[in-house]
């Protein structure tokens, strides 16, 4: 049975971007505009986790359960602190029409809800294109930089290109099975069934380019460096939580993973995403393509849970908290970044912060130690100590060896910015504290908080993030 109480949250974003775009002139005063869209975004936090999933309800393509509650509410989550961290950056950054940049923000977080509660894959593409599309606008939002129309132009073509392989493998399911259903309707075994091999493939290479997957992560540095950091700050984790958590639905719904072949391949690519991720990452100066890079090898990182899977529902809960981690980190030092100036990218402009604003020197340490694993930001060392455990209890030994390497190797370029931050005197002309506003500072704070106490009290987020992945498991 259908409870139509599960819309309201897709409903506020709805609404609220259609305020945008009737009431026009009205809302377009920046700070009308991002107070308005936190007010939105918060509403929909609110009306996600308010919810029950006790009983999960399906129809209209839709289904509610404990894991689209969980991974809807870090998506609403993510997305605040995101505009919260970037109200005052989209006027720096000379955004023009905000009424329509945040009408695309709002839409990008309703595709992302629609892809993390898809009961069929119809509506799973629905969502994946509302946001995809979204997103591909708001890269180019910076209408006089050069850089971001560029951005935006190559997300669009790479994002066409993986949209058809996507679409490609919903076909092959239909012919097999007769149905768009997500759940498998007959359970259709994929070992006797070579086309339903060819379908995950080609699924998997549509969901491993939005989540920047090594080799399909081509599109990332550019995209990541041409788009407003305010954007990037936005796309960096809500796009992943809900191509993440697309993948673990079909991945566990429909193709009844733990399957060995399933788990070779995706073996391949998360010691592809480690390796390529972090050996270019090495070679950046400019800030957004190494975070940009290290996003490449993060995500490399989460696909352990999934090849893991033989071992329990534990190794999809590691997966997911080590995503709720990321999320902290990311927002947080891409925050940072955007508090600094519009264009800050390079090392440079990183020295001598620590006499500029020591809050923001210390919030950009944490977020970068977290990211290396390193304490005191303990929550991306528990997040890896989950991910290799998984990994080693499904006796993949040897992709947890290189998931350790490659964690000693991040190492190199993660210190860089610690380094800069704290050890090297700045340019004369940078001398000027740096000024943050009121929710920008409340988001990167609550960020530089939640990667050190998220590592204190891991069994607490672990055992949310299993009881949202133990109702897959279950199907």
């Amino acid at each position: 049975m259908f409870d139509f109480y599960t819309l309201i949250p897709i409903l506020i974003l709805s609404f609220g971007g259609c305020a945008f775009l009737l009431c026009g002139k009205l809302l377009e005063d920046t700070r009308t505009t991002g107070w308005f869209t936190m007010f939105i975004l918060a509403a929909t936090l609110g009306a996600t986790l308010s919810m029950s999933a006790g009983n999960p309800t399906t129809g209209l393509g839709l289904s509610f359960d404990p894991f689209s509650k969980l991974l809807g509410g870090l998506i609403a989550l993510a997305a605040l602190l995101s505009v919260m961290s970037g109200s005052v950056a989209v006027h720096e950054e000379k955004v023009e029409r905000l009424t329509e940049y945040y009408f695309l923000v709002l839409m990008t977080v309703a595709g992302a809800l629609i892809m993390v509660g898809a009961a069929d894959f119809l509506m799973l593409f629905i969502g994946l294109e509302v946001a995809s599309l979204a997103l591909y606008c708001l890269c180019g939002a910076r209408v006089t930089k050069s850089a971001s129309s560029e951005s935006s132009l190559k997300y669009f073509l790479m994002g066409c290109f993986s949209s058809a392989f996507f679409l490609y493998g919903i076909a092959l399911w239909y012919g097999v099975t007769g149905s768009l259903q997500i759940a498998n309707p007959t359970l259709v075994s994929v070992y006797t069934t070579p086309v339903l091999m060819v379908s995950f493939l080609f699924l998997l290479v549509g969901l491993a380019f939005k989540v920047g997957l090594a080799p399909f992560h081509l599109w990332v540095p550019d995209v990541y460096q041409g788009a407003p950091t305010s954007v990037t700050t936005f796309m960096s984790c809500v796009i992943k939580i809900a191509a993440f958590g697309a993948l673990i639905k079909i991945s566990m719904v429909s193709f009844l993973l733990p399957n060995e072949w399933a788990s070779r391949i995706m073996w391949v690519i998360a010691a592809l995403a480690m390796t390529l991720g972090n050996l270019a990452a090495l070679q950046q100066r400019s800030i957004k393509r190494m975070l940009a890079y290290s996003s490449v090898a993060q995500a490399g990182y989460m696909l352990m849970g999934l090849v893991a899977v033989a071992s329990g529902p534990s190794a999809l809960a590691a997966l997911v908290y080590y995503l709720i981690g990321y999320c902290a980190m990311s927002i947080g030092a891409f925050s940072v970044l955007s508090a600094i100036g519009p264009d800050a990218d390079d090392i440079d402009d990183l020295k001598g912060l620590g006499a500029r604003s020591p809050l923001l020197a210390v919030c950009m340490t944490l977020f970068f130690l977290a990211l290396a694993g390193l304490p005191p930001s303990l929550a991306g060392l528990m997040g890896k100590v989950y991910l290799f455990s998984s990994s080693l209890a499904a006796d993949f030994t040897g992709l947890a060896i290189i998931a350790v390497l490659n964690s000693a190797l991040a190492c190199a370029y993660y210190f860089r910015i610690p380094m800069a931050v704290w050890f090297q005197k700045g340019r004369e002309s940078d001398a000027k504290c740096v000024c943050v506003s009121g929710p920008a500072g409340f988001s990167i704070v609550f960020c530089a908080v939640a990667v050190v106490v998220l590592g204190f009290i891991p069994e607490r987020v672990f055992g949310v993030a299993l009881s949202g992945v133990s109702f897959l498991a279950s199907r």
